[in-house]
């Protein structure tokens, strides 16, 4: 695998991916529309790597605000399979999320580089 550079909004947080609807967990709208955003923009081109990988999450948030890293990670991982760029997220061996400077235009947005481990 050479190294992959992908550049996705601003994810919605684990807190929010989840809705309790009659004792049942289903994936609430926000997090499927985040998903159908993904596979829009970013279509599966090749097969998916099976190698252990590295993956490097730079966060630029919409504004100044407090935020654990932490909470976004399921969002993006879970792209990366459903896109077909990793075969499962257990392939990651080496995970990082750095918080970065703002977005100056206001959304928020996420650079993911992911390489061989």
């Amino acid at each position: 695998m050479d190294t992959k550079r992908l550049r996705l909004k601003w994810p919605v947080t684990v807190n929010s991916m989840y809705r309790s609807i009659r004792g049942r967990n289903i994936l609430s709208k926000k997090a499927r529309e985040y998903y159908n955003w993904y596979l829009k923009e970013h279509p599966p081109q090749d097969q998916p790597s099976s190698l252990p990988v590295k993956m490097v999450l730079l966060f630029h948030p919409p504004k100044n605000f407090r935020y654990d890293v932490d909470n976004y990670f399921k969002n993006i991982l879970d792209c990366m399979t459903k896109g077909e760029i990793l075969l499962d997220d257990s392939q990651i061996y080496d995970l990082r999320g750095v918080k970065r400077e703002k977005d100056p235009d206001g959304k928020g947005y996420v650079n993911v580089i992911i390489k061989r481990y």
